[in-house]
């Protein structure tokens, strides 16, 4: 009885002691962006630099011009959807030519998509986070890279960029297992960095048949263990990507369950009806002891709310205390509708010099 009665005391110290080192180090923690077509299109609702839109799967193949081509391909079947009708080419070997049409066809066009020179939700998203945070995103545009370019402009300490399904505008290098800008050349070896491959729309995806897509799995795999906020943005997760969701939700598990300060946070559009949540976000919200929360706009999340102090925030604003406030710096649409760089720079001026002395309070 009196060892019982023992273990349960030290059982229950010593969660006490780990929720105290976690209210701790929360700050210090991630905060994990995961990013679907959703989010791409939002980022440029009039279109790129161009007006060239981004495409959906249902609209893919008449936008990359391959309607009349598909059409003539026999057997093939009668469908828009580019996931059914490339997964059926890869599976067939006498149609080899024709899928490698479709992949280059896939990889034009995204390589020509351009964020417009105006500000972008995109500029103040990489904006909104530092280097001990991550972008992980499913997209095979070049947006966000043209975006962490421009802002490096401003600063450099910029979240690690993840590319789950490759990109049309990063490079890898094989030997040194390092990537970066598409042909820029290796910071190691000084070798010219090699395009990455698409992992195309196949309904059984592989993500350990290449090595770079396999490496930034690995990537996101420890983010995600170690976030402390997750936010999905513009990607609902469909139950055909059933490898991806099942690594994500192993990943989350490693840090154990409840975790009991971590948020999911979600941001869709307006008109999104809650009872289309992803069962995969409810699995992760449920480990987080149903901390979910539903955004309507990228202005309402927590990034923008408190950029580049997300987590700060949070802290202050519901774990180690009880302050109500809110912070002084915030992104909103007004920053988008003025355009003006400058202006952008100044208001995180205050920010940024703080960061330059290690500070990182809320403001």
């Amino acid at each position: 009885m009196q060892t019982a009665y023992f273990q349960t005391y030290i059982c229950k110290k010593q969660i006490t002691m780990d929720i105290e080192q976690m209210i701790k180090i929360y700050p210090q923690r991630p905060h994990l962006v995961i990013l679907g077509a959703g989010a791409s299109k939002d980022a440029m609702p009039d279109g790129d630099a161009d007006g060239k839109s981004l495409p959906v799967m249902s609209e893919f193949i008449s936008k990359l011009g391959l309607t009349e081509y598909i059409r003539r391909i026999p057997g093939v079947p009668n469908t828009d959807n580019i996931e059914d009708v490339y997964s059926w080419l890869a599976d067939k070997e006498q149609f080899t030519e024709e899928r490698f049409v479709v992949e280059y066809e896939i990889r034009e066009y995204f390589s020509n998509i351009t964020l417009p020179d105006t500000l972008t939700k995109y500029d103040l998203l990489v904006l909104s986070l530092r280097k001990k945070d991550c972008i992980a995103t499913f997209n095979w545009d070049g947006l966000l890279v043209q975006a962490y370019r421009k802002m490096q402009k401003i600063t450099t300490d910029l979240p690690q960029l993840v590319f789950l399904h490759g990109n049309v505008e990063v490079g890898y290098c094989p030997t040194c297992k390092t990537y970066g800008y598409r042909l820029a050349k290796c910071h190691k070896c000084g070798r010219r960095l090699q395009d990455v491959p698409l992992l195309y729309p196949v309904k059984n995806k592989n993500y350990q048949k290449n090595e770079f897509i396999s490496e930034q799995w690995k990537i996101l795999e420890d983010y995600i263990s170690r976030a402390a906020l997750i936010t999905i943005y513009g990607y609902s997760a469909p139950k055909t990507d059933v490898e991806a969701i099942n690594i994500l939700k192993k990943a989350f598990a490693r840090l154990g369950t409840p975790r009991y300060f971590d948020i999911i946070e979600i941001i869709e559009h307006p008109k999104f009806d809650t009872k289309n949540i992803s069962e995969a976000w409810l699995d992760l919200s449920e480990m987080a002891r149903d901390h979910l929360k539903l955004r309507r706009s990228v202005f309402d999340s927590y990034l923008f709310k408190s950029p580049r102090r997300s987590l700060e925030f949070l802290h202050k604003n519901r774990i180690a205390s009880a302050w109500w406030g809110e912070s002084t710096i915030k992104f909103t649409q007004e920053d988008i509708d003025n355009d003006d760089k400058f202006a952008l720079e100044t208001k995180l001026l205050p920010l940024l010099e703080s960061e330059q002395r290690d500070n990182f309070e809320v403001i």
